[in-house]
């Protein structure tokens, strides 16, 4: 029997339109008749992740939980205070900012724990992408001396469909820079530079600890890198049809459904009930 299914979000969770298809909520339903607890998993803040959730009626996430940030923090559903959180010292931050000035062919994103991010550099195709599913506030500082009191939860890099310039850049910064953070990638455009030992594979881990869930009783779905950790650590390990950045290497199973067509219904039809029904 499994108790709980976490999910990405973007590219597996919403669809191409960063809707939820009908057909995930129908399946959220029905997992919670059987006793299992959909958990969504995502890179963006708590707040951001909420919002996205809007047409999910609430009676179905009451009583779970969200990971956030990558697994940088966690949150029950409906209190935006975090259970557990991890930050990067300002100084690694300003440092990171300074390189991507410096390399000038980058957006960057910073996001406040608080869940306000502030974009610097964004780029046209950028602000269409993120526009109707998250907010950002561009900001043309050289610096970031202005949240030097304000925790930071993660930084990343972003090429518009430019995942192999991201993996050059990520290869050849110095590795003093990269010291203390975890990098990962996203979208197919982010390069995300996360506090050390942070990942959703942990965040899950986290997670099932504080449930007393058997990590062998979860069931975990992604789309890109990001996601690798997590799915490897359930019990299950799934990737959607549209998975990129060799994800399928990592999954037990590979979907048939892409992000637009509800992969939650083929998670409950090809694996929760038949192992209910065993």
């Amino acid at each position: 029997m499994y108790r709980l299914v976490a999910s990405d979000m973007d590219e597996t969770f919403l669809d191409s339109s960063h809707e939820v298809p009908e057909t995930n909520i129908e399946a959220i339903r029905e997992l919670r008749r059987l006793g299992c607890l959909f958990v969504p998993a995502s890179g963006r803040a708590y707040g951001s992740v909420m919002e996205s959730l809007h047409a999910i009626p609430p009676e179905l996430l009451e009583g779970s939980y969200l990971i956030s940030y990558n697994g940088g923090c966690l949150n029950r559903v409906g209190d935006a205070e975090p259970l557990s959180c991890h930050t990067l010292p300002h100084q690694k931050a300003e440092a990171l900012y300074a390189y991507g000035i410096k390399l000038g062919c980058v957006s960057m994103h910073v996001y406040e724990v608080s869940g306000k991010v502030w974009g610097w550099n964004l780029q046209p195709e950028e602000v269409d992408y993120l526009a109707g599913h998250m907010d950002i506030e561009p900001t043309d500082a050289t610096s970031l001396d202005f949240l030097k009191d304000v925790p930071i939860a993660k930084m990343l890099y972003c090429i518009p469909d430019g995942t192999e310039e991201l993996q050059r850049i990520e290869c050849e910064m110095p590795e003093e820079l990269k010291r203390g953070t975890s990098t990962t990638f996203s979208s197919g455009r982010y390069l995300e530079f996360n506090p050390e030992g942070v990942d959703k594979g942990q965040g899950l881990r986290n997670l099932a600890k504080l449930l007393h869930i058997d990590l062998a009783e979860t069931i975990a779905v992604g789309d890109a890198a990001n996601d690798a950790s997590m799915v490897d650590a359930a019990g299950v390990g799934v990737c959607v049809a549209n998975a990129r950045d060799g994800l399928d290497r990592v999954a037990d199973y590979r979907a048939a459904s892409t992000n637009d067509d509800g992969v939650i219904k083929e998670i409950l039809e090809k694996i929760v009930r038949p192992a209910n029904e065993a």
